[in-house]
């Protein structure tokens, strides 16, 4: 690829606005841009070493991985140690990972620089220009991001390898400069670099500040897969052992001395400000209470306890603004949604001549809002000390998340310290940015306005309630779909009309091979907040295109698993994951004598591929999901332990919002509050579910989100097998 438009508007962007020409000027800033001189400046601890970017090596010998991404329950670091281990030829034992700190010199420009590099090529002469400028403009946006499955395939796969090969011939030739030897009669094993001719040997720790006065080479040299020890083995979570002793350190379990306790109602319609408190002096009456405070999007109450401050909250009577949402409901949305999908919509792809081709097949399916329900309620833990603002908060965004902080507080970002801790789950819910503009660390901001308000250290702590009814929401969606068969029953036409801004195409298309497509949708927002959730837009159109190729199935009169494997090349990702899970499950098209079925979908979302076949029936109390088989191509399997835990847990998560998930809209709030109304699944509803992996030359993939899009149009195909009726809406209870 060229110099594009994209590219150029790219380079752009990672620059704030200036143009790149040549290799001079905002060029050679960019290829001159040292981020390891970066990390290093003032951030090696005494007695270690920042040899390479994300890792630095103590004199005693112990390789420490700098993570950039913070914990939410997903194991990542795992990942990262073993791809560091492998590159490094290091021993287990030596290893350990530490949390980032909140500072620009950890931003991560290899998130953006992931994503973007998936939807192009650049060539070979701009590479170090758009990796420096994406680190530029990592640092531009106070990037530290932990989401969209990056971690171990952004980060790890493609930075931290590449640096950890880089280091372990840096500390080759600092020992061949050592012992007067050639670097090509030296070898590396268990943190150590050994002359066996000589016998000699020298610990990395004794290497690396000689190491780090090298120039990283040019011609970096990565470990041959036959030679992995870590990489592709089930190796257990650093994480597991504290979590399991409850010694893990979350953000809720922050202590300052002093410390009082505060709880929020937001105002009820989203977007309203809270005018007055009109009980004001009944609420401070509430025994414990010292504040009672108007804060942006509701109210809080400050006590000496937890309970004391939410029990005192409840009473709390108050008059909000006047605002365009009240009389905002989920039917009014509904409408809303209809129309635009029969007014003027934007083109996402066409291909072929859909236009000529009659329809003979129609659908419009409908998915819900749904919030995020992480069993940590939200939380930040604010102080003041020594002329800086503290926060402690467990968030997937540390770096922007102290930028929204200090933007609140109205001081300079160096005058914030946050105190990045490990979150009882995030989904998307504690991303630092929304798809909709909206704040969704409003919980975060209210924490500092309430400390700085009333002078004291304030943990503030919102209810499931608070939560629920205050996210930032998957988008509730419309899909309209028309279609039409080829004579040999294969499709002939496929149109998709959807809500929303599209951003990823791919998400929405087809991933099969059809000669006359056309995908639109209506370039409209949402009155309600939105972001991101679990998978993203695949949650929405993973249901949508699956279940709408089963009923082109169906309408064939083909094996809907067949039907698909007819649609795809062969030994592609889709065939082969198609045809595993085939033979994994023992797949039938038909209803067995005890009336369960079988249904299929397949998605690729995050680089990776995943079918799954789910067996269902339907029960006195409703669909059931009593198996799931899932086939996994992400690519090189770095932890298959960890993989095989993300897709069930991802399983699980899908059939909560499957059977149950969805947030109505009534006089512009959501009705739903806790989790009798708002349910996930329990132990009696959750199906026994194998995960297998295909050995794979594709690129790495994530593996954290991939397995909740097919799960839904799976779910539905099957109970469609069972009594013909098409689950065009969720949830199904």
């Amino acid at each position: 690829m060229g110099l594009t438009r994209r590219l150029f508007m790219i380079t752009g962007a990672t620059v704030g606005g200036g143009l790149l020409l040549g290799v001079g000027g905002i060029g050679a800033h960019l290829l001159t841009h040292n981020r390891v001189g970066v990390q290093r400046d003032g951030h090696d601890a005494e007695g270690s070493t920042h040899v390479n970017l994300w890792m630095r090596i103590t004199s005693d010998n112990k390789i420490i991985v700098v993570n950039p991404h913070t914990d939410m329950g997903q194991g990542s670091a795992t990942g990262l140690m073993q791809i560091v281990a492998d590159e490094l030829d290091a021993d287990w034992s030596q290893m350990q990972v530490e949390q980032a700190p909140a500072d620009p010199a950890y931003s991560n420009g290899k998130v953006f620089e992931g994503f973007v590099r998936e939807m192009m090529t650049p060539p070979d002469w701009a590479n170090t220009l758009l990796e420096n400028g994406f680190y530029r403009m990592g640092d531009l946006m106070k990037a530290q991001m932990t989401g969209g499955s990056s971690a171990v395939r952004f980060t790890g796969w493609d930075a931290m390898r590449s640096a950890a090969a880089a280091t372990r011939q840096m500390l080759v030739s600092a020992a061949a400069e050592q012992l007067a030897v050639p670097a090509d009669s030296l070898t590396t094993e268990a943190g150590r670099v050994v002359h066996a001719e000589s016998g000699q040997s020298i610990t990395y720790g004794e290497l690396a500040a000689a190491a780090a006065n090298m120039e990283s080479p040019d011609d970096i040299q990565l470990k041959s897969p036959a030679d992995y020890r870590f990489v592709g083995q089930p190796v257990d979570r650093v994480d597991v052992p504290a979590k399991v002793i409850a010694n893990a350190d979350y953000g809720i379990d922050a202590e300052v001395p002093g410390m009082q306790y505060a709880a929020v109602v937001t105002s009820g319609v989203f977007g309203a400000q809270v005018e007055s408190i009109d009980n004001i002096d009944d609420v401070k009456a509430n025994r414990g209470v010292s504040d009672v405070l108007i804060v942006p999007d509701g109210i809080a109450v400050v006590a000496d306890n937890p309970w004391r401050a939410e029990k005192a909250v409840r009473t709390a009577e108050f008059t909000r603004e006047k605002h365009a949402n009240d009389t905002l409901s989920t039917e009014s949305l509904i409408t809303g949604q209809r129309a635009a999908l029969a007014g003027e919509l934007v083109s996402g792809m066409s291909t072929g001549e859909p236009q000529a081709i009659e329809t003979s097949l129609t659908a419009e399916y409908l998915v819900p809002y749904l919030a995020h329900a992480s069993l940590e309620p939200m939380n930040a833990t604010v102080w003041q000390q020594d002329g800086k603002l503290h926060i402690v908060a467990g968030v997937q965004n540390p770096l922007m998340a102290k930028a929204h902080a200090a933007k609140e507080a109205g001081v300079d970002l160096d005058n914030v310290v946050f105190h990045a801790r490990q979150m009882g789950g995030g989904f998307g819910r504690r991303v630092a940015f929304s798809m909709s503009g909206d704040e969704p660390l409003s919980w975060l901001v209210q924490a500092v306005r309430i400390a700085l308000d009333t002078g004291k250290p304030v943990k503030t702590t919102w209810s499931r309630e608070t939560d629920t009814r205050s996210d930032v929401y998957r988008p509730m969606v419309m899909a309209q779909f028309e279609g039409a068969l080829a004579d040999d029953g294969k499709p002939a036409l496929w149109r998709s009309r959807s809500y929303g801004k599209e951003m990823n195409v791919a998400a929405v298309a087809p991933p099969y091979t059809i000669n006359n497509i056309d995908v639109s949708f209506a370039d409209r927002g949402h009155a309600v907040p939105v972001g991101f959730w679990r998978s993203v837009e695949h949650s929405q159109h993973g249901f949508f295109v699956e279940s709408f190729i089963d009923e082109l199935a169906a309408a064939a009169g083909a094996d809907p698993l067949e039907y698909r494997l007819n649609l795809v090349e062969d030994n592609t990702p889709a065939a082969r994951v198609l045809a595993k899970v085939a033979e994994m499950s023992g797949w039938r098209a038909d209803a067995d004598q005890q009336g369960r079925a079988m249904g299929v979908a397949m998605v690729h979302s995050f680089g990776s591929t995943v079918a799954q076949v789910v067996e269902a029936s339907i029960t006195p109390t409703g669909p059931k999901a009593h198996r799931v088989w899932c086939a996994v191509d992400c690519g090189v399997a770095v932890n298959p332990q960890a993989i095989e835990a993300q897709v069930q847990g991802s399983v699980n998560f899908a059939l909560s919002a499957a059977l149950y998930g969805k947030c109505d809209i009534a006089n512009g709030g959501v009705v739903q509050s806790n989790f009798h109304d708002y349910r996930i699944v329990g132990i009696a509803d959750a199906p026994a579910i194998e995960v297998e992996m295909l050995a794979s030359d594709s690129p790495v993939g994530g593996v954290g989100e991939i397995g909740v899009p097919p799960f839904a149009p799976a779910f539905c195909n099957a109970l469609a097998v069972i009594d013909g009726a098409r689950r065009r809406t969720l949830p199904l209870l």
